[in-house]
């Protein structure tokens, strides 16, 4: 069977852009089209299937309602844009009744109203399973969008926030512990926060030469910045963020401490790469924002990412991330 990254590069091969005022097509976080000589339209797609993505009992339709929308959203900030509009398609599966539905629109108004987009249309369906396909319109000046291409060596890759959380918080929730404890975790899953306004600052201050938002997993979406464009990777273990609440839930899970904050997937922290000149800028952006903005490595030549432990030995990663139709 065919994987995610197959598919991704024969539909790549067969679709390369052809009209001059497409400025990015496939390939990064969204699409980028001139509509006008000083901007561009951001255009973004992404999907929450039952049994994929979430499954009933565990997230609310509220909750899976302004997650969908989170999600998309988090593509355009990783661009350096700014969210405008989105369009909602839902497959219903025959289970869900009318308190679903305005369930389901409450998340959606909710999620509208903080990430500051507004529905401008979608469709809808009957289909086997649930599922939403949310598709988000922003816009970005040309000069400042920010792309996974451009990254050089010896740039400092940088992450935010913590990782691993919301992949543990899935855990969790699968394992029926106590939610009212463990809701740190369980919130960073259901209630993922995309980095919008560091996203912005980032590419207006012109700080990252490549970004992108962590969804499928540190390592999976590190490849995706460096490997794909010929470059590579050391990160340092022992630097990788890792929150609290992360720590003292993992061991329930898993004895390798890490596992779930390299690979476990639906961060949406950002991912880039900056100069090392650009350490103090930075520094000044995380402290402006009161975002924890961590330095876990640098970009090499040669197209691999090396995952490193305090004495700068290998250490063998389990599984890079999420890849669909296919193995973490």
């Amino acid at each position: 069977m065919i994987d995610e990254l197959s598919a991704l590069r024969l539909i790549k091969e067969r679709f390369q852009k052809v009209s001059e005022n497409i400025a990015i097509g496939i390939g990064d976080d969204a699409a980028a089209v001139k509509i006008n000589p000083e901007n561009l339209l951001l255009a973004t797609v992404d999907s929450q299937v039952e049994g994929v993505h979430f499954v009933k009992g565990v997230i609310s339709a509220k909750e899976l309602g302004r997650k969908a929308i989170a999600v998309s959203v988090s593509d355009i900030g990783a661009m350096g844009g700014i969210p405008k509009f989105f369009l909602a398609s839902v497959g219903f599966s025959g289970e869900e009744d009318e308190g679903f539905l305005e369930q389901l629109m409450d998340g959606f108004q909710s999620g509208a109203e903080e990430f500051k987009v507004d529905l401008i249309g979608g469709n809808l369906s009957s289909s086997q399973k649930l599922f939403l396909d949310i598709t988000v319109l922003g816009e970005v000046e040309q000069h400042l969008m920010v792309k996974r291409i451009g990254a050089t060596p010896k740039d400092i890759i940088y992450v935010s926030g913590t990782l691993g959380d919301s992949a543990l918080g899935l855990r969790v929730l699968q394992s029926k512990t106590n939610r009212e404890k463990n809701w740190f975790l369980i919130s960073r899953h259901i209630l993922p926060q995309p980095r919008l306004k560091l996203g912005r600052e980032l590419a207006k201050k012109r700080l990252v030469t490549s970004m992108i938002d962590i969804s499928d997993g540190l390592i999976l979406d590190l490849e995706r910045i460096t490997i794909e464009h010929g470059l590579g990777a050391e990160i340092y273990i022992e630097q990788t963020p890792i929150s609290s609440y992360y720590r003292d839930c993992i061991s329930d899970f898993t004895k390798d401490l890490y596992d779930l904050a390299l690979s476990g997937g639906e961060d949406y922290e950002l991912l880039f790469t900056s100069p090392k000149d650009k350490r103090e800028e930075i520094k000044e952006i995380s402290e402006k924002l009161n975002i924890k903005i961590t330095e876990i490595g640098c970009v090499t030549t040669k197209p691999r990412v090396m995952v490193l432990d305090s004495n700068r030995n290998e250490i063998k990663v389990k599984r890079r991330g999420f890849i669909h139709f296919g193995n973490y």
